[in-house]
């Protein structure tokens, strides 16, 4: 087993470019879309007519206390040239107790921007309706805001068995699923180079030294393992102390979650191998299929979003859905290994299975 490790840690040092580019290209996408998520959209706000410069600075400070969006006052000019030319989604007139928003197609962001404001122009029309019959209306504000910041009754919202309801984070989500996504990629060309060494007739000549098939089996099985263990805890390494990432307070578990992931991602290879008869086959339909295993699997959608039931059975098969539900119930819920057994029970007999049945067929096809 090991001479057939190190021939191919060998192999790796004198063309190293496919597992580096696939890296490379993991830790980019991982983080670059994970870390698009957090970022909150612009408006520019300029003023309408009759309405002053203090005036829009108070309605911008009121419509930027959520932290859901980020508005700017800028002149009317350059704010409707950036919408004409598509620089920027939309932009808002401040009028005399009112508003304009400015777009040239109706959007999902355009919505949420109208709904916001909204409902802040409502409140605080509210507010002033209320002020009006107040004696000094700075000091009821004042009150107001006391009031609001410390109220007589407070709501806490927990799950059913009493613990703290936390918010689900889609940027980690998007973290795990490009990571273990590339990660299919990178094991699945290394397990592929065993059918190459086959073609080429390397294969038969190392038959003949003193290692077992065995040996054989294991070195080139257990130098794609590590390959894919070392791309995906690279990619959350750097995620968690270079980005900032919340990964839980279990990095351990993540860990042994990653390896069993790519255990199972190796045995799927190898049965692709034992299908497959060329590596140029492989290659072109092990392409074609992995891509679409994360859509189907929801990696790239808020939980719930997929609903049909079709599609739901079908990534039970996945490897990719049950780890992405074992790594995302260990970081964002912290649960045990009680509340993620299932998934992992499900990778290792994937793992068994496709192990059993690929080494199985490409075993035959040489007879």
């Amino acid at each position: 087993m090991v001479p057939v490790f190190l021939a191919q840690w060998m192999k790796e040092k004198r063309s190293p470019y496919m597992v580096l580019i696939f890296i490379s290209i993991s830790i980019a996408a991982a983080l670059l879309f994970g870390s698009n998520m957090d970022i909150k959209l612009k408006i520019d706000t300029f003023r309408g007519e009759g309405v002053t410069v203090e005036e829009a600075e108070r309605w911008i400070d009121r419509l930027n206390e959520s932290g859901a969006f980020i508005f700017s006052l800028r002149a009317e000019e350059e704010s409707l040239a950036d919408v004409r030319q598509g620089r920027s989604d939309m932009a808002v007139r401040l009028l005399k107790d009112d508003y304009r928003i400015i777009a040239v197609m109706e959007s999902t962001n355009v919505e949420l921007v109208q709904q916001h404001m909204q409902a802040v122009y409502h409140e605080e029309f509210r507010i002033m309706a209320a002020a009006s019959h107040a004696e000094d209306e700075l000091e009821f504000r004042e009150a107001m805001k006391t009031y609001m910041e410390q109220p007589p009754l407070k709501l806490q919202s927990s799950t059913s068995s009493g613990s703290e309801l936390r918010s689900y984070d889609m940027r980690l989500q998007l973290l795990f699923g490009f990571s273990l996504f590339l990660a299919m990629l990178t094991v699945g060309f290394r397990v592929n180079a065993m059918t190459a060494e086959k073609i080429s007739g390397i294969w038969n000549r190392v038959i003949l030294s003193p290692l077992t098939k065995t040996e054989m089996y294991l070195g080139h099985l257990t130098y794609s393992t590590l390959i894919g263990i070392v791309q995906i805890t690279m990619v959350f390494l750097l995620a968690k102390y270079l980005f900032g990432f919340s990964l839980g307070h279990s990095f351990g578990m993540l860990a042994m979650i990653v390896v069993l992931y790519t255990m199972t991602i190796v045995a799927m290879s190898m049965l692709f191998t034992g299908i497959l008869r060329t590596p140029e086959q492989f290659g072109a339909i092990f392409t074609s299929i992995v891509p679409i295993m994360p859509l189907i699997s929801g990696a790239y959608m808020p939980p719930g979003t997929i609903t049909n039931d079709v599609l739901l059975f079908i990534g039970q098969f996945l490897p990719l859905q049950h780890a992405l539900d074992a790594l995302i119930g260990v970081s964002i819920y912290e649960q045990g290994w009680t509340d993620i057994y299932l998934p992992l029970a499900k990778l290792l007999l994937m793992a068994v299975i496709f192990f059993g049945v690929g080494i199985n067929l490409v075993e035959r096809r040489r007879l």
